[in-house]
């Protein structure tokens, strides 16, 4: 069972899911693939910051 924490981006309201932890078949599976089930182990929110994909398009329309 591969662990995740959940990340909610207040600003922009999305959320993401990043991995803390393989399990024992996705360690030893070259792509790290997990075919298993997962477990969200921990969740909090970021108040000051947005979402890798928000962040990027704001940057993107403050340049041009």
């Amino acid at each position: 069972m591969c662990y995740y924490e959940k990340v909610r981006f207040a600003p922009c309201g999305h959320e993401e899911k990043r991995v803390i932890q393989y399990c024992h078949f996705a360690r030893n599976d070259p792509n790290h693939q997990c075919f298993g089930s997962w477990n969200i182990r921990r969740q909090w929110e970021q108040h000051e910051a947005e979402c890798e994909q928000c962040r990027k398009i704001r940057q993107e329309f403050d340049v041009k």
